[in-house]
Protein backbone atom coordinates (compact mmCIF):
# COMPACT_ATOMS: atom_id res chain seq x y z
CA UNK A 1 0.00 0.00 0.00
CA UNK A 2 1.32 3.44 -0.98
CA UNK A 3 0.05 6.70 0.49
CA UNK A 4 0.73 10.32 -0.48
CA UNK A 5 0.53 12.78 2.43
CA UNK A 6 0.26 16.54 1.84
CA UNK A 7 0.16 18.56 5.10
CA UNK A 8 -0.41 22.30 5.29
CA UNK A 9 2.81 23.98 6.42
CA UNK A 10 1.46 27.10 8.09
CA UNK A 11 4.92 28.12 9.36
CA UNK A 12 6.66 27.96 5.98
CA UNK A 13 10.02 29.08 7.38
CA UNK A 14 10.08 26.30 10.00
CA UNK A 15 8.04 23.35 8.82
CA UNK A 16 8.82 21.15 11.80
CA UNK A 17 7.12 23.66 14.12
CA UNK A 18 3.81 23.30 12.26
CA UNK A 19 1.54 21.09 14.35
CA UNK A 20 -0.05 19.82 11.16
CA UNK A 21 3.25 18.27 10.11
CA UNK A 22 4.00 16.96 13.61
CA UNK A 23 0.63 15.20 13.63
CA UNK A 24 1.21 13.64 10.23
CA UNK A 25 4.72 12.49 11.12
CA UNK A 26 3.34 10.63 14.13
CA UNK A 27 0.59 9.06 12.03
CA UNK A 28 3.16 7.91 9.48
CA UNK A 29 5.44 6.53 12.18
CA UNK A 30 2.54 4.50 13.53
CA UNK A 31 1.55 3.27 10.05
CA UNK A 32 5.06 2.09 9.30
CA UNK A 33 5.14 0.24 12.62
CA UNK A 34 1.86 -1.50 11.85
CA UNK A 35 2.52 -2.37 8.23
CA UNK A 36 5.93 -3.51 7.01
CA UNK A 37 4.73 -3.26 3.40
CA UNK A 38 3.58 0.37 3.53
CA UNK A 39 5.28 3.15 1.57
CA UNK A 40 4.67 6.86 2.19
CA UNK A 41 5.29 9.82 -0.11
CA UNK A 42 5.50 13.31 1.38
CA UNK A 43 4.94 16.47 -0.65
CA UNK A 44 6.71 19.28 1.21
CA UNK A 45 8.56 22.54 0.56
CA UNK A 46 12.32 22.22 0.01
CA UNK A 47 14.26 21.56 3.19
CA UNK A 48 16.58 24.51 2.77
CA UNK A 49 13.58 26.84 2.62
CA UNK A 50 11.39 25.28 5.29
CA UNK A 51 13.86 24.43 8.03
CA UNK A 52 13.48 20.68 8.52
CA UNK A 53 15.67 17.63 7.99
CA UNK A 54 14.93 14.33 6.27
CA UNK A 55 14.85 12.60 9.65
CA UNK A 56 12.17 15.04 10.87
CA UNK A 57 9.74 13.49 8.38
CA UNK A 58 11.10 9.92 8.61
CA UNK A 59 12.55 10.19 5.10
CA UNK A 60 15.86 8.78 6.29
CA UNK A 61 14.47 5.30 5.68
CA UNK A 62 13.72 3.26 2.56
CA UNK A 63 9.94 3.15 2.86
CA UNK A 64 9.47 6.93 2.92
CA UNK A 65 9.99 9.15 -0.13
CA UNK A 66 10.36 12.89 0.32
CA UNK A 67 9.12 14.91 -2.66
CA UNK A 68 10.33 18.51 -2.41
CA UNK A 69 9.03 21.38 -4.54
CA UNK A 70 8.26 25.08 -4.23
CA UNK A 71 4.67 25.76 -3.13
CA UNK A 72 2.37 28.52 -4.34
CA UNK A 73 3.70 32.09 -3.82
CA UNK A 74 6.78 30.71 -2.09
CA UNK A 75 8.67 34.01 -2.34
CA UNK A 76 5.76 36.39 -1.93
CA UNK A 77 5.44 38.55 1.22
CA UNK A 78 1.86 37.31 1.65
CA UNK A 79 2.75 33.65 1.34
CA UNK A 80 1.45 32.80 4.83
CA UNK A 81 -2.07 33.58 3.59
CA UNK A 82 -1.72 30.81 1.02
CA UNK A 83 -0.09 27.92 2.85
CA UNK A 84 -3.22 25.86 2.25
CA UNK A 85 -3.54 26.85 -1.40
CA UNK A 86 -3.41 24.81 -4.60
CA UNK A 87 -0.63 23.02 -6.39
CA UNK A 88 2.17 24.55 -8.43
CA UNK A 89 3.58 23.19 -11.66
CA UNK A 90 6.79 22.43 -9.78
CA UNK A 91 4.91 20.33 -7.22
CA UNK A 92 2.91 18.40 -9.80
CA UNK A 93 5.99 17.71 -11.89
CA UNK A 94 7.94 16.56 -8.83
CA UNK A 95 5.13 14.16 -7.88
CA UNK A 96 5.04 12.65 -11.35
CA UNK A 97 8.81 12.20 -11.33
CA UNK A 98 8.90 10.67 -7.85
CA UNK A 99 5.94 8.33 -8.26
CA UNK A 100 4.95 7.46 -11.81
CA UNK A 101 8.26 7.90 -13.61
CA UNK A 102 9.70 5.34 -11.18
CA UNK A 103 7.00 2.75 -11.78
CA UNK A 104 5.02 3.65 -8.66
CA UNK A 105 1.41 4.40 -7.81
CA UNK A 106 -0.64 5.69 -4.89
CA UNK A 107 -3.56 3.98 -3.19
CA UNK A 108 -4.63 6.99 -1.15
CA UNK A 109 -3.90 10.70 -0.90
CA UNK A 110 -4.29 12.48 2.44
CA UNK A 111 -4.66 16.11 1.35
CA UNK A 112 -4.75 18.90 3.92
CA UNK A 113 -4.85 21.83 1.52
CA UNK A 114 -8.22 23.51 1.27
CA UNK A 115 -7.97 24.43 -2.40
CA UNK A 116 -6.42 22.73 -5.40
CA UNK A 117 -7.78 19.25 -4.70
CA UNK A 118 -9.42 19.01 -8.11
CA UNK A 119 -6.13 19.96 -9.75
CA UNK A 120 -4.28 17.32 -7.76
CA UNK A 121 -6.84 14.65 -8.58
CA UNK A 122 -6.80 15.55 -12.27
CA UNK A 123 -3.00 15.37 -12.36
CA UNK A 124 -2.89 11.96 -10.68
CA UNK A 125 -5.59 10.65 -13.00
CA UNK A 126 -3.58 11.83 -16.01
CA UNK A 127 -0.92 9.37 -14.90
CA UNK A 128 -3.29 6.41 -14.52
CA UNK A 129 -5.39 4.61 -17.11
CA UNK A 130 -8.36 4.93 -14.78
CA UNK A 131 -10.95 4.86 -17.57
CA UNK A 132 -10.18 1.17 -18.11
CA UNK A 133 -9.95 0.17 -14.45
CA UNK A 134 -12.51 -1.94 -12.61
CA UNK A 135 -11.74 -0.10 -9.37
CA UNK A 136 -10.66 3.49 -8.71
CA UNK A 137 -6.86 3.77 -8.77
CA UNK A 138 -6.73 5.86 -5.58
CA UNK A 139 -8.90 7.48 -2.92
CA UNK A 140 -8.53 11.16 -2.14
CA UNK A 141 -9.06 11.94 1.54
CA UNK A 142 -9.73 15.50 2.68
CA UNK A 143 -7.78 16.02 5.89
CA UNK A 144 -9.65 18.86 7.61
CA UNK A 145 -7.34 20.36 10.20
CA UNK A 146 -9.01 23.70 10.94
CA UNK A 147 -12.44 24.08 9.36
CA UNK A 148 -13.06 27.68 8.27
CA UNK A 149 -16.29 28.62 10.03
CA UNK A 150 -17.62 32.07 10.97
CA UNK A 151 -16.47 32.26 14.59
CA UNK A 152 -12.89 31.88 13.32
CA UNK A 153 -13.21 34.63 10.71
CA UNK A 154 -12.93 37.71 12.85
CA UNK A 155 -9.26 37.26 13.66
CA UNK A 156 -8.33 36.60 10.03
CA UNK A 157 -8.01 39.26 7.36
CA UNK A 158 -8.63 36.92 4.44
CA UNK A 159 -11.17 34.26 5.47
CA UNK A 160 -14.77 34.64 4.34
CA UNK A 161 -17.89 32.59 3.68
CA UNK A 162 -16.94 31.72 0.11
CA UNK A 163 -13.88 29.86 1.35
CA UNK A 164 -15.93 28.08 4.00
CA UNK A 165 -18.46 26.95 1.40
CA UNK A 166 -15.79 25.66 -0.92
CA UNK A 167 -14.08 23.79 1.92
CA UNK A 168 -17.35 22.21 3.05
CA UNK A 169 -18.17 21.08 -0.47
CA UNK A 170 -14.62 19.88 -1.11
CA UNK A 171 -14.72 17.71 1.97
CA UNK A 172 -18.18 16.32 1.19
CA UNK A 173 -17.23 15.35 -2.37
CA UNK A 174 -13.87 13.80 -1.50
CA UNK A 175 -13.62 10.04 -1.16
CA UNK A 176 -13.29 10.43 2.60
CA UNK A 177 -12.72 12.96 5.36
CA UNK A 178 -10.38 13.01 8.31
CA UNK A 179 -11.26 15.65 10.88
CA UNK A 180 -8.39 16.38 13.22
CA UNK A 181 -10.89 17.33 15.91
CA UNK A 182 -14.45 16.42 16.77
CA UNK A 183 -15.34 20.08 17.23
CA UNK A 184 -14.79 20.63 13.50
CA UNK A 185 -16.87 17.59 12.61
CA UNK A 186 -19.70 19.16 14.60
CA UNK A 187 -19.13 22.51 12.87
CA UNK A 188 -19.27 20.72 9.51
CA UNK A 189 -22.73 19.35 10.33
CA UNK A 190 -23.94 22.78 11.44
CA UNK A 191 -22.74 24.78 8.45
CA UNK A 192 -22.87 22.21 5.66
CA UNK A 193 -26.60 21.81 6.33
CA UNK A 194 -27.12 25.28 4.86
CA UNK A 195 -25.39 24.39 1.59
CA UNK A 196 -25.56 20.66 0.92
CA UNK A 197 -28.22 17.99 0.80
CA UNK A 198 -28.85 16.56 4.29
CA UNK A 199 -28.25 13.02 3.05
CA UNK A 200 -24.80 14.01 1.72
CA UNK A 201 -23.91 15.66 5.01
CA UNK A 202 -24.87 12.59 7.00
CA UNK A 203 -23.06 10.18 4.68
CA UNK A 204 -19.93 12.33 4.87
CA UNK A 205 -19.97 12.39 8.66
CA UNK A 206 -20.98 8.76 8.96
CA UNK A 207 -17.88 7.67 7.10
CA UNK A 208 -15.54 10.34 8.51
CA UNK A 209 -12.60 9.65 10.80
CA UNK A 210 -11.66 11.81 13.78
CA UNK A 211 -7.94 11.44 13.31
CA UNK A 212 -6.74 13.21 16.44
CA UNK A 213 -3.63 15.28 17.11
CA UNK A 214 -1.22 12.86 18.81
CA UNK A 215 0.99 13.79 21.75
CA UNK A 216 4.07 11.75 22.64
CA UNK A 217 3.34 11.55 26.35
CA UNK A 218 6.53 9.64 27.03
CA UNK A 219 8.51 12.82 26.34
CA UNK A 220 6.97 14.61 29.35
CA UNK A 221 7.44 14.00 33.05
CA UNK A 222 4.27 14.30 35.09
CA UNK A 223 5.45 15.50 38.49
CA UNK A 224 3.70 17.95 40.83
CA UNK A 225 4.99 20.48 43.33
CA UNK A 226 3.92 20.36 46.96
CA UNK A 227 2.61 23.88 46.42
CA UNK A 228 2.49 25.97 43.24
CA UNK A 229 5.29 28.48 42.71
CA UNK A 230 5.25 29.09 38.94
CA UNK A 231 2.55 29.72 36.37
CA UNK A 232 3.69 28.86 32.84
CA UNK A 233 2.17 30.90 29.98
CA UNK A 234 3.13 29.19 26.73
CA UNK A 235 2.50 29.34 23.01
CA UNK A 236 1.56 31.98 20.50
CA UNK A 237 0.11 35.31 21.58
CA UNK A 238 -2.53 35.54 18.86
CA UNK A 239 -5.57 37.58 19.84
CA UNK A 240 -7.80 34.53 20.24
CA UNK A 241 -5.51 33.35 23.05
CA UNK A 242 -6.61 36.26 25.29
CA UNK A 243 -3.15 36.73 26.78
CA UNK A 244 -4.20 39.86 28.69
CA UNK A 245 -6.80 37.83 30.56
CA UNK A 246 -4.23 35.15 31.39
CA UNK A 247 -1.78 37.78 32.68
CA UNK A 248 -4.60 39.19 34.81
CA UNK A 249 -4.97 35.78 36.44
CA UNK A 250 -1.19 35.61 36.82
CA UNK A 251 -1.11 38.97 38.59
CA UNK A 252 -3.75 37.87 41.08
CA UNK A 253 -1.87 34.66 41.82
CA UNK A 254 1.29 36.66 42.44
CA UNK A 255 -0.44 39.13 44.75
CA UNK A 256 -2.32 36.47 46.72
CA UNK A 257 0.19 33.61 46.83
CA UNK A 258 3.52 34.86 45.52
CA UNK A 259 3.23 32.69 42.40
CA UNK A 260 5.58 33.92 39.66
CA UNK A 261 5.09 33.58 35.90
CA UNK A 262 7.38 32.28 33.17
CA UNK A 263 6.35 32.99 29.56
CA UNK A 264 7.61 31.07 26.51
CA UNK A 265 6.66 31.77 22.93
CA UNK A 266 8.06 31.10 19.49
CA UNK A 267 7.17 34.73 18.80
CA UNK A 268 8.50 37.94 20.32
CA UNK A 269 6.87 38.62 23.69
CA UNK A 270 5.65 42.23 24.05
CA UNK A 271 7.64 44.50 26.33
CA UNK A 272 4.54 45.22 28.39
CA UNK A 273 4.67 41.62 29.64
CA UNK A 274 8.44 41.39 29.92
CA UNK A 275 8.56 44.54 32.07
CA UNK A 276 6.42 43.03 34.83
CA UNK A 277 8.74 42.32 37.80
CA UNK A 278 7.15 38.96 38.60
CA UNK A 279 7.35 37.67 35.00
CA UNK A 280 10.26 35.93 33.29
CA UNK A 281 10.05 35.84 29.50
CA UNK A 282 11.62 33.69 26.82
CA UNK A 283 10.92 35.33 23.47
CA UNK A 284 11.40 33.15 20.39
CA UNK A 285 11.96 30.32 22.82
CA UNK A 286 14.10 27.39 21.78
CA UNK A 287 12.87 23.83 22.37
CA UNK A 288 15.26 23.61 25.32
CA UNK A 289 13.84 26.78 26.90
CA UNK A 290 10.30 25.47 26.41
CA UNK A 291 11.19 22.14 28.02
CA UNK A 292 12.81 23.96 30.95
CA UNK A 293 9.64 25.97 31.50
CA UNK A 294 7.57 22.78 31.31
CA UNK A 295 9.60 21.34 34.18
CA UNK A 296 9.45 24.56 36.24
CA UNK A 297 5.79 25.35 35.81
CA UNK A 298 3.16 24.21 38.27
CA UNK A 299 0.03 25.82 36.79
CA UNK A 300 -1.23 26.63 33.29
CA UNK A 301 -4.22 28.69 32.16
CA UNK A 302 -5.73 28.31 28.69
CA UNK A 303 -8.19 31.12 27.89
CA UNK A 304 -8.28 30.56 24.12
CA UNK A 305 -11.59 31.20 22.35
CA UNK A 306 -11.06 28.29 19.98
CA UNK A 307 -8.47 25.73 18.96
CA UNK A 308 -8.29 22.59 16.88
CA UNK A 309 -7.06 20.06 19.43
CA UNK A 310 -4.54 22.42 20.98
CA UNK A 311 -1.20 20.80 21.71
CA UNK A 312 0.66 23.12 24.09
CA UNK A 313 -1.82 23.20 27.03
CA UNK A 314 -1.97 19.42 27.13
CA UNK A 315 1.80 19.10 26.93
CA UNK A 316 1.83 21.40 29.95
CA UNK A 317 -0.68 19.19 31.75
CA UNK A 318 1.38 16.11 30.87
CA UNK A 319 4.38 17.84 32.49
CA UNK A 320 2.60 18.15 35.82
CA UNK A 321 1.16 21.63 35.35
CA UNK A 322 -2.39 21.79 36.66
CA UNK A 323 -4.41 22.96 33.68
CA UNK A 324 -7.21 25.51 34.01
CA UNK A 325 -9.40 25.89 30.92
CA UNK A 326 -11.86 28.37 29.53
CA UNK A 327 -15.19 26.65 28.97
CA UNK A 328 -15.50 26.42 25.18
CA UNK A 329 -16.73 23.57 22.93
CA UNK A 330 -13.29 22.77 21.55
CA UNK A 331 -11.88 21.61 24.88
CA UNK A 332 -14.25 18.64 25.09
CA UNK A 333 -12.38 16.74 22.39
CA UNK A 334 -9.87 16.08 25.19
CA UNK A 335 -11.49 17.11 28.46
CA UNK A 336 -13.86 14.74 30.27
CA UNK A 337 -17.30 15.99 31.19
CA UNK A 338 -17.34 17.22 34.75
CA UNK A 339 -13.69 18.26 34.80
CA UNK A 340 -13.32 20.44 37.89
CA UNK A 341 -10.96 23.05 36.46
CA UNK A 342 -13.13 24.63 33.74
CA UNK A 343 -14.75 28.07 34.00
CA UNK A 344 -16.26 30.87 31.96
CA UNK A 345 -13.77 33.60 30.99
CA UNK A 346 -14.82 35.94 33.79
CA UNK A 347 -14.43 33.19 36.38
CA UNK A 348 -10.94 31.96 35.52
CA UNK A 349 -9.35 34.16 38.16
CA UNK A 350 -11.54 32.73 40.92
CA UNK A 351 -10.91 29.22 39.59
CA UNK A 352 -7.15 29.78 39.77
CA UNK A 353 -7.39 31.00 43.36
CA UNK A 354 -9.45 27.96 44.31
CA UNK A 355 -6.96 25.63 42.58
CA UNK A 356 -4.09 27.03 44.64
CA UNK A 357 -6.08 26.90 47.87
CA UNK A 358 -7.18 23.32 47.20
CA UNK A 359 -4.01 22.18 45.56
CA UNK A 360 -4.33 18.45 46.27
CA UNK A 361 -7.80 18.42 44.69
CA UNK A 362 -6.50 20.34 41.67
CA UNK A 363 -3.66 17.84 41.19
CA UNK A 364 -6.11 14.96 41.37
CA UNK A 365 -8.31 16.63 38.75
CA UNK A 366 -5.34 17.09 36.44
CA UNK A 367 -4.51 13.41 36.76
CA UNK A 368 -8.07 12.52 35.72
CA UNK A 369 -7.81 14.89 32.78
CA UNK A 370 -4.65 13.18 31.57
CA UNK A 371 -6.31 9.77 31.68
CA UNK A 372 -8.78 11.07 29.10
CA UNK A 373 -6.21 12.93 27.00
CA UNK A 374 -4.00 9.84 26.74
CA UNK A 375 -7.00 7.80 25.61
CA UNK A 376 -7.86 10.26 22.82
CA UNK A 377 -4.44 11.52 21.76
CA UNK A 378 -1.92 8.78 22.25
CA UNK A 379 0.15 8.13 19.12
CA UNK A 380 -1.07 4.55 19.12
CA UNK A 381 -4.76 5.57 19.13
CA UNK A 382 -4.33 8.19 16.40
CA UNK A 383 -2.25 5.83 14.29
CA UNK A 384 -4.76 3.02 14.70
CA UNK A 385 -7.72 5.15 13.61
CA UNK A 386 -6.03 6.56 10.52
CA UNK A 387 -4.30 3.36 9.44
CA UNK A 388 -7.53 1.39 9.74
CA UNK A 389 -9.23 3.80 7.33
CA UNK A 390 -6.43 3.48 4.76
CA UNK A 391 -6.31 -0.29 5.09
CA UNK A 392 -10.09 -0.67 4.76
CA UNK A 393 -10.14 1.45 1.61
CA UNK A 394 -7.72 -0.85 -0.16
CA UNK A 395 -9.27 -4.02 1.30
CA UNK A 396 -12.70 -2.99 -0.02
CA UNK A 397 -11.30 -2.64 -3.54
CA UNK A 398 -9.52 -5.98 -3.29
CA UNK A 399 -12.82 -7.57 -2.29
CA UNK A 400 -14.67 -5.80 -5.12
CA UNK A 401 -12.16 -6.85 -7.80
CA UNK A 402 -12.95 -10.12 -9.59
CA UNK A 403 -10.07 -11.97 -11.18
CA UNK A 404 -11.51 -13.15 -14.52
CA UNK A 405 -10.51 -14.04 -18.06
CA UNK A 406 -9.16 -10.55 -18.66
CA UNK A 407 -6.52 -11.23 -16.00
CA UNK A 408 -5.34 -14.51 -17.55
CA UNK A 409 -2.22 -12.95 -19.15
CA UNK A 410 -1.29 -11.53 -15.75
CA UNK A 411 -1.66 -14.94 -14.12
CA UNK A 412 0.47 -16.63 -16.75
CA UNK A 413 3.15 -13.93 -16.59
CA UNK A 414 3.07 -14.24 -12.80
CA UNK A 415 3.77 -17.98 -13.05
CA UNK A 416 6.85 -17.17 -15.12
CA UNK A 417 8.16 -14.52 -12.74
CA UNK A 418 7.34 -16.34 -9.53
CA UNK A 419 9.12 -19.42 -10.79
CA UNK A 420 12.14 -17.51 -11.97
CA UNK A 421 12.91 -15.49 -8.86
CA UNK A 422 12.40 -15.45 -5.13
CA UNK A 423 13.28 -11.77 -4.74
CA UNK A 424 10.14 -10.26 -6.26
CA UNK A 425 9.42 -8.27 -9.40
CA UNK A 426 8.28 -4.84 -10.50
CA UNK A 427 4.74 -4.20 -11.70
CA UNK A 428 6.08 -2.88 -15.00
CA UNK A 429 8.12 -6.05 -15.38
CA UNK A 430 5.01 -8.16 -14.92
CA UNK A 431 2.98 -6.07 -17.36
CA UNK A 432 5.70 -6.27 -19.99
CA UNK A 433 5.78 -10.07 -19.65
CA UNK A 434 2.03 -10.26 -20.38
CA UNK A 435 2.80 -9.45 -24.02
CA UNK A 436 3.72 -13.12 -24.44
CA UNK A 437 0.17 -14.12 -23.57
CA UNK A 438 -2.05 -11.62 -25.36
CA UNK A 439 -3.39 -11.56 -28.88
CA UNK A 440 -1.19 -9.31 -30.99
CA UNK A 441 1.79 -9.53 -28.67
CA UNK A 442 1.11 -6.35 -26.72
CA UNK A 443 1.01 -5.95 -22.90
CA UNK A 444 -2.47 -6.12 -21.40
CA UNK A 445 -2.38 -2.44 -20.46
CA UNK A 446 -2.02 -1.43 -24.11
CA UNK A 447 -5.70 -2.19 -24.50
CA UNK A 448 -8.48 0.27 -23.64
CA UNK A 449 -10.20 -2.36 -21.51
CA UNK A 450 -7.43 -3.26 -19.08
CA UNK A 451 -5.45 -0.95 -16.82
CA UNK A 452 -2.28 -1.02 -14.78
CA UNK A 453 -4.57 -0.60 -11.75
CA UNK A 454 -6.33 -3.86 -12.69
CA UNK A 455 -2.95 -5.60 -12.84
CA UNK A 456 -2.18 -4.29 -9.35
CA UNK A 457 -5.49 -5.55 -7.93
CA UNK A 458 -5.20 -8.87 -9.72
CA UNK A 459 -1.83 -9.30 -8.02
CA UNK A 460 -3.31 -8.49 -4.63
CA UNK A 461 -6.11 -11.00 -5.15
CA UNK A 462 -3.58 -13.62 -6.18
CA UNK A 463 -1.62 -13.23 -2.94
CA UNK A 464 1.06 -10.70 -3.93
CA UNK A 465 1.78 -7.33 -2.45
CA UNK A 466 4.13 -4.40 -2.75
CA UNK A 467 7.11 -4.92 -0.43
CA UNK A 468 6.94 -1.21 0.41
CA UNK A 469 10.62 -0.64 -0.32
CA UNK A 470 12.59 0.28 -3.36
CA UNK A 471 11.94 2.01 -6.64
CA UNK A 472 10.29 0.72 -8.70
CA UNK A 473 7.95 -1.02 -6.22
CA UNK A 474 8.79 -4.69 -5.85
CA UNK A 475 6.04 -7.27 -5.42
CA UNK A 476 6.42 -10.32 -3.19
CA UNK A 477 4.10 -13.14 -2.18
CA UNK A 478 2.51 -12.57 1.24
CA UNK A 479 -1.06 -13.82 0.83
CA UNK A 480 -2.21 -10.93 3.01
CA UNK A 481 -4.76 -9.40 0.63
CA UNK A 482 -5.97 -12.66 -0.92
Amino acid sequence: MRVLVVPEIYRPGDASSSGTLSDAVTWVEQWLRRDEHLHVYWLLPPRERAGYDRADVLADRERVTLVEAEPFLADHPERTAFTEHGYTEAELTALADAVYERGGYVDAVVDQRRTGRVTLQKWLLVHTDHWAADVAPFDLVANVHDLQVPFKFRYCRYRERLQMGMELAGAAFADGVWFTAGVDAAAFREHAADLLAPALVEVTLGEAVEAGSPIAFGEFEESYADRPEWLHVAGSLWEKKCADDVLGVAETLHERFGVRTVMTSMEAIPEEYAALPWVETRSEASPAEYRDALSRGDLAVCASEYETMARTPFEQAASGQVLLLRDEPWIYDCVPEGYDLVADPGDLEALAVRAVERWDEAVAANRRLLDRVREVRSPDACGRRTYRDLRERVAAKVAAYDVDRADAPVERALDDLAGASDVGFALDELVARTAEYTDGGRPVTDRETYSRTDALYALRNLGYEDSGAGEPPEFVRTGRWA
